[in-house]
């Protein structure tokens, strides 16, 4: 299965098989968001060098930048979906749906969640719409598509309130804070190392950052931003012939010294090191 939606306007919706996801997107960078729906037996795939399972109902979601390098699938109950920035931009769109930095942003982990039977026949449900829409040819159809995936988003962003956060009932505000930390440091990550920084731009304390991550279990702001940085070194060192002095740079480092600190600091090995497991 392999449906698309392209426009004049270079927006971009598709809903796909593992397999024939993979074959478009293997060994490259994404260029536009993914949500994985998994209804059948578990789904393996490799993100960005580390190896995740996804059992049945449960959902995950990929970032633009990401490197997926394969993916083992014994049935083919399950849907990839994607779509770009100009289909559906969660800046502009998002703006009460919360998914921007909670779902899509700078995670340590590639963000996976379970859905219980009453919820996975609700999404099932919604997929048979979706793929009912592709077979209307008209002037409506990319409206319709935006609007069912708006309906996704919005389950999604409900489940993950309650299961991302290691505090039985999270409040919204503080959700909010970390949502909209997380999608700050995806954006600004490689010129802003500093907690300070985003404080400053959400207008908070570094403190009420800090306590803000701690009541809900989450990882640190700095942990935060430190695996951010060092997971853009990982895929730029495996990806890309680029030399890591000149990857140092890009992700806003001054001198090579430092950033080496930094990667096994949280790594536990050198840049150098890591690239040797891999000749």
């Amino acid at each position: 299965m392999n449906l698309q939606y392209k426009d004049k306007l270079n927006s971009f919706f598709a809903v796909s098989s593992s397999q024939n996801w993979l074959l478009r997107n293997a060994q490259k960078p994404l260029t536009s968001y993914c949500i994985i729906l998994n209804f059948g037996a578990p789904l393996e795939l490799e993100a960005d060098l580390e190896k995740y399972i996804i059992q049945e109902n449960g959902m995950s979601f990929l970032n633009p930048g990401s490197y997926i390098s394969s993916i083992n699938a014994s049935d083919e109950d399950h849907f990839f979906i994607d779509f770009n920035a100009a289909f559906y931009c969660l800046e502009l769109h998002d703006k009460d749906l919360s998914c921007n930095g909670l779902l899509f942003g700078a995670l340590p982990t590639l963000p996976i969640l379970n859905t219980n039977t009453e919820e996975a026949i609700n999404n099932k449900e919604l997929i048979k719409v979706i793929l009912n829409e592709f077979e209307s040819d008209d002037s409506t159809q990319g409206d319709m598509l935006r609007l069912l995936l708006k309906r996704l988003i919005i389950i999604c962003v409900r489940i993950g309130r309650k299961q991302l956060f290691n505090n039985e009932d999270p409040q919204k505000e503080d959700t909010d804070i970390i949502r909209k930390f997380q999608a700050m440091v995806e954006k600004h990550f490689k010129e802003k190392h500093k907690v300070a920084d985003y404080a400053e731009m959400m207008f908070k304390s570094p403190k009420t950052l800090s306590n803000t991550f701690r009541k809900l279990g989450s990882a640190s702001p700095l942990q935060i931003i430190q695996e951010r940085i060092i997971l853009e070194a990982k895929r730029q060192m495996f990806y890309t012939d680029k030399p890591i002095k000149e990857i140092t740079f890009e992700l806003g480092f001054s001198e090579p010294a430092q950033f080496s600190r930094l990667f096994k600091n949280i790594t536990g090995i050198s840049p150098s090191e890591f690239q040797l497991q891999f000749v």
